[in-house]
C-alpha cells in the first residue's frame, strides 16, 4: 500500500482527538429552561440584560461542540452558561455604589472559612480553589463549573494518539 493511498488527514483528525462540526440551535430561551432563576427580574428590569446572556450564549456555542457531547451537549451548554452567568453576576455593581464598591464586586473571591463577631475578622482561603482541577481556572469557582469540569473530564477520557 501506498501512503498517497491513505487517508493520512482523516487519521491525524481522528487521533487527535478534536471534534468539529455544526452545533444544533441553542438560545437563551432553551437555557432558561434548565435554569429559570437567570431569568429573573426586578421590576420590568431583568436582572442579567439580554445582551449579557447573548454573549454567553454565544461564546458556549463556540465553546461546547456538540460532536463532542453529543446527548450531554444541552447539560454542558446550561452549565457553561450558567458559570459564566453566575460570574458575572458576582462582579456586578450598582453604577451609584462607591468606587470602592464597585472594584471589590470585580476581586477575585476566596471560600469563608472562618468568622468573628468581636471586632469582626473574616478569613478565605483561596487554595481550595486552585489546588481542585488544576488547570480548569474559574470552573471551579461555582458548582455548575464544577458539574461541567466533571462532565467533561468523563467524555475527554480516553486514549489520543497523533502519527
Amino acid at each position: 500500500m501506498m501512503y498517497a493511498d491513505l487517508d493520512v488527514y482523516g487519521i491525524i483528525a481522528g487521533a487527535s482527538n478534536i471534534r468539529t462540526g455544526k452545533n444544533p440551535a441553542y438560545t437563551k430561551e432553551d437555557f432558561f429552561k434548565f435554569y429559570p432563576q437567570f431569568a429573573k427580574q426586578c421590576g420590568d428590569t431583568p436582572i442579567i440584560p439580554d445582551e449579557v446572556i447573548n454573549a454567553y450564549v454565544n461564546l458556549a456555542h463556540a465553546c461546547i461542540s456538540y460532536s463532542r457531547y453529543h446527548d450531554l451537549w444541552n447539560i454542558c451548554m446550561g452549565l457553561f452558561i450558567a458559570h459564566f452567568l453566575t460570574l458575572y453576576l458576582q462582579t456586578t455593581a450598582n453604577p451609584a455604589d462607591s468606587l470602592k464598591k464597585i472594584i471589590n464586586a470585580g476581586l477575585a473571591k476566596g471560600i469563608q472559612t472562618s468568622k468573628s463577631a468581636g471586632d469582626l475578622s473574616t478569613s478565605y482561603d483561596f487554595s481550595i480553589i486552585t489546588n481542585d482541577f488544576n488547570g480548569w481556572g474559574t470552573y471551579k469557582q461555582t458548582a455548575f463549573g464544577q458539574q461541567f469540569i466533571t462532565l467533561a473530564k468523563t467524555i475527554a477520557r480516553g486514549g489520543m494518539v497523533v502519527w
